[in-house]
């Protein structure tokens, strides 16, 4: 399992760096093909000029007479009509490599250095253009224009619209290279398509060697993938648009139905074709673990379902929408609704909890009772309008906390907001809601969607969508549950523990470390104390990052308080953690989960805000 996930985890890597270089080369490529080749060879202004004199009308020095040192080779050469010997006494076999040779007048015999007067006449002999040359520099490489040159050159600077560089060798005065941005780009893209990126001035060097060896294992992580895909019995080829027809069981509704789709779209596709959304945060990318349903046909088992999924889910069936395709399956059980309806809440209760935390409970104007599991959320139509800055009934015992906050309106758009449920579905016919009151400062304005629903009176209306499931309690198995939450996020955390102690009888162990600010910001203290005394297997842990002189159980945030419980009380193997708060909170807290070796998926997390 292991060496499988590592060769695809590879094979990606892989293909992102096979894949640039790919785009590179296809880029560069194309300039190559659309390039102007006399502008990019850098001789669109270079000229070819003579300095050969007549050999009859000088009287040479034998060469034997010129040095006692011996060469490896000596040449007759012509600068500016002038004829010298030039001694080469060392040299490698490119002629950008170190040499060692001097220059000798053939006619005295003695030594011979070009000046820069001479220099400057043999550029301008070679450059046609009209721009103004510059005093010659002798330079030392490296040389960004000729990055294999080992040898000192001459370089003269062009004052032209091109940026013409001429490089002349600093012993002979041979022009060497005219170098302009034409040939500075066309170079650039060669440095790009071969991978020279270390400047070697070639392709012989070790990462075009390493990109050798990365598309050969691309290539055989990919075989051997395509072989564990085999073996695992998912590769298929579908061809054509087939329909296939499938029996999906409602779980939440307790209803059947025939959806047909493609057979080759995923089930999460097909399902969604017919307007069935399975729960999916990553679209499809098999990362997120949500778009879950339990298959009645014996499916094989991916990496991803490995990695989500716990093995008792995976024995009994239950697979990911988005690994599968629906030619692959007869029938199935989903715990989604096949229809999301609007419905029209109406208010029959409103109270503030906390200080800034408005208890808001809601009946269906409809009179019906809506079936759904604990943990799920509503959405919300908050219609444009004008709302106030801070509650006009606050009660008297909360006032000194909302002594900064200015009264006053202002307006807003219409907007969706989301919250989640306090309660499951069958512990009453009410929606209740936890309506944390976003306050306004520092130049921000209060919460559009919770000071409107904060500010709704008992008989008003609105309407909502929903409830959506996909922040909820794995089975209803006995295996212990530590549940995390902080400020107004222990909503959907109260509506799972209450539906499993009372609803499914659950006998695992259950804890709640629940953080808040001071003791009047603990939501459902005294109801959560009284559950611990009633179900034994329950336990609540309360802990405050501000609290009084009186307060006596946990200080500070949760991170502190459950590391050192997670280290004493924890079976790693079996124990669920069910995470909602501050992003921020919930990060750290599953950072300290994994650090200890605890598999992401025993760890479900609602986001605070959506």
């Amino acid at each position: 399992m292991r060496l499988f996930k590592l060769n695809t985890t590879l094979h990606k890597w892989l293909s992102l760096f096979v894949g640039l270089q790919l785009l590179i080369w296809l880029g560069t490529g194309l300039y190559f093909n659309l390039m102007d080749h006399s502008k990019a060879s850098g001789n669109e202004l270079r000229v070819h000029s003579h300095h050969e004199g007549n050999i009859t009308d000088f009287i040479f020095t034998p060469i034997k007479d010129v040095t006692s040192e011996a060469p490896q080779e000596v040449k007759l050469i012509w600068l500016l009509h002038q004829p010298y010997y030039h001694f080469v006494f060392d040299k490698g076999q490119h002629s950008y490599q170190e040499r060692h040779s001097k220059l000798f007048d053939a006619v005295t015999g003695k030594p011979f250095n070009l000046s820069e007067e001479q220099v400057l006449t043999l550029a301008k002999n070679s450059y046609s253009g009209e721009g103004k040359l510059t005093t010659p520099v002798l330079s030392q490489p490296p040389f960004s224009d000729h990055v294999r040159k080992k040898n000192p050159m001459w370089k003269v600077v062009v004052e032209d619209e091109n940026n013409t560089t001429i490089y002349l060798d600093s012993i002979t005065g041979q022009v060497l290279r005219h170098a302009n941005d034409d040939f500075r780009l066309k170079d650039l893209m060669m440095k790009l398509h071969f991978m020279d990126y270390g400047n070697s001035g070639g392709f012989n060097h070790w990462l075009i060697i390493a990109f050798a060896f990365a598309t050969l294992f691309l290539s055989v992580t990919g075989v051997t993938w395509l072989i564990q895909q085999y073996r695992g019995g998912l590769l298929k080829l579908g061809w054509g648009t087939n329909r296939q027809k499938v029996a999906v069981t409602f779980s939440n509704q307790n209803t059947t139905t025939d959806i047909s789709a493609v057979g080759r779209s995923t089930v999460l596709e097909g399902l969604a074709s017919s307007h069935v959304y399975l729960p999916s945060s990553c679209g499809g990318g098999g990362t997120c673990g949500k778009c879950v349903f339990l298959s009645s046909t014996k499916l094989p088992i991916t990496l991803s379902e490995r990695e989500h999924l716990s093995q008792e889910q995976l024995k009994e069936g239950f697979r990911l929408g988005c690994q599968h395709r629906f030619s692959e399956i007869s029938s199935i059980e989903v715990y989604t609704d096949l229809n999301i309806e609007n419905h029209e809440l109406v208010v029959v209760a409103t109270n503030f909890i906390t200080p800034f935390i408005k208890e808001v409970k809601f009946k269906l104007k409809s009179g019906k009772q809506l079936a759904f599991k604990a943990g799920a959320y509503m959405q919300f139509d908050v219609p444009a309008g004008v709302n106030s800055l801070r509650p006009d009934d606050m009660p008297e015992n909360f006032e000194k906390y909302w002594e900064s906050y200015s009264h006053g309106k202002f307006s807003h758009d219409g907007v969706t907001r989301y919250y989640s449920l306090v309660n499951f579905d069958q512990e009453t016919d009410e929606l209740t809601f936890n309506i944390r009151w976003q306050t306004a400062k520092d130049g921000y304005n209060a919460g559009i969607g919770s000071s409107y629903l904060g500010s709704l009176e008992v008989g008003e209306t609105i309407i909502a969508k929903g409830p959506f499931s996909d922040f909820y309690a794995t089975s209803d198995k006995k295996v212990p549950r530590i549940f995390i939450g902080a400020g107004s996020g222990l909503a959907p955390l109260r509506a799972i523990i209450f539906e499993q102690l009372k609803k499914h009888q659950d006998e695992g162990d259950l804890t709640l470390i629940y953080g808040a600010r001071t003791e009047d910001d603990l939501l459902y203290c005294d109801e959560l104390n009284s559950l611990s005394e009633q179900h034994k297997n329950f336990s609540y842990i309360p802990t405050l990052s501000n609290p009084s002189e009186q307060w006596q159980g946990h200080s500070g945030y949760v991170q502190q308080v459950f590391l050192p419980y997670l280290s004493q009380n924890v079976k790693f193997l079996s124990t669920e953690f069910y995470l909602c708060g501050p992003e921020a909170m919930m990060s750290e807290v599953e950072q300290i989960i994994t650090d200890v070796g605890i598999p992401s998926n025993q760890i479900f997390k609602d986001k605070f805000s959506r």
